[in-house]
């Protein structure tokens, strides 16, 4: 399963991305780029930064111990389609929250975000979470980012990470986040772990990978 797993990830992202009409990435997209630094690749997150973005959908929530309560949908793009994706994802999601913000009265508020690109003849899609607070964009945020390719008229085939640390949880639609204080981590801050790269292109932008 991971040979076909990676032979996937190495099909879809080795081919080229269809330029959206405007073009938005993820400096469009608030918070996407301070909470995926750590979440994916250092050269897949360059290739993320001028990659256009098709769909951009959020759901908010409230963290309970490590998962989220009364999760929503607060906005959707591309006619709901992926509305139950994210859903799911932000049920499933753990949270650790390594912060060293006191104890509030209400539960803290978290946003689970899922970013679909069109690759040729498949569909990539992104989900990764963070704080709803003031001064959320500058917490440090890590743990691998949910990925997944889909044909059309076939299931999504989910991109797993080439390792995990101890702490993650992990599964088909389970993905976890650490969330520490900038200053002082008590995480490890576990660094990127995929290898991808692009070469932009004046009408397009095209991926290749060797592992995630």
């Amino acid at each position: 399963m991971k040979n076909f797993l990676a032979a996937v990830l190495l099909f879809f992202l080795s081919r080229q991305f269809v330029a959206a009409a405007p073009a938005r990435n993820l400096n469009a997209i608030p918070g996407a780029r301070e909470s995926l630094l750590r979440m994916v690749g250092p050269k897949f997150y360059r290739s993320l930064l001028i990659s256009p973005v098709e769909g951009w959908i959020v759901v908010r929530g409230n963290l309970v111990d490590n998962h989220l309560q009364g999760a929503k949908v607060v906005h959707s793009e591309l006619n709901g389609a992926y509305d139950p994706l994210v859903l799911e994802l932000a049920k499933n999601l753990v949270v650790l929250d390594y912060t060293s913000l006191p104890t509030a009265i209400h539960p803290r508020r978290v946003l689970v975000y899922l970013l679909i690109y069109q690759i040729a003849d498949a569909r990539l899609a992104i989900s990764f979470a963070h704080f709803d607070d003031v001064g959320s964009t500058q917490l440090r945020y890590s743990g691998a980012a949910w990925m997944a390719v889909q044909k059309p008229n076939s299931p999504w085939v989910t991109i797993e990470p080439k390792r995990l640390e101890p702490r993650e949880r992990r599964g088909p639609r389970t993905y976890s986040v650490a969330v520490e204080s900038p200053g002082d981590p008590i995480g490890n801050g576990r660094p990127p772990i995929a290898s991808t790269q692009i070469q932009p292109s004046p009408n397009m932008v095209t991926h290749t990978a060797r592992d995630r």
